[in-house]
């Protein structure tokens, strides 16, 4: 299994940083196709490039990785609509960095069943229309950081 740490990251295109931004304010393809002028299944090929080049899956975890890794740059601070505990927290860096339901559960303390419910919890009370909005205003709101997942190595 590769550590975070070690992976070996290429580049994003000018097109695919924006197309990444996009699915960070938590645009759905049609959406985030339409705001830059491009059909839907080129969206998605930019989308499914950046996935490959930074070696993820979702495009929360892409958003993560496009943050830490310094090519998606870091959202204007905002100040949170609420304080977040510990387990809230826990479940927001479980969401930013694993892609599978179980691997963000185990991360989070929660139970597999019980993760849909308070995944909904926490995007209500951030303010998030999905996870990978999720992860941009975790990092405007200062609950997550660069540093909760070690920058890959540019290829």
């Amino acid at each position: 299994m590769t550590r975070l740490n070690e992976i070996l990251i290429t580049p994003l295109t000018a097109t695919e940083r924006l197309v990444l931004e996009q699915i960070s304010f938590g645009h759905d393809p049609g959406v985030g196709a339409a705001n830059l002028r491009m059909a839907r299944s080129t969206f998605n090929r930019h989308s499914a490039q950046i996935g490959h080049k930074l070696q993820v899956k979702t495009p929360p975890v892409k958003v993560q990785m496009g943050l830490v890794s310094g090519q998606l740059p870091l959202p204007e601070i905002l100040a949170a609509p609420a304080s977040f505990d510990e387990k809230e927290r826990q479940l927001w860096q479980a969401h930013a960095l694993h892609s599978a339901a179980a691997d963000i559960a185990k991360h989070s303390g929660l139970q597999q069943f019980d993760l849909e419910g308070a995944t909904a919890s926490l995007l209500l009370k951030a303010g998030a229309h999905n996870e990978a909005h999720l992860i941009r205003l975790g990092h405007a709101y200062g609950v997550l950081t660069r540093a909760d997942v070690p920058p890959p190595r540019a290829a």
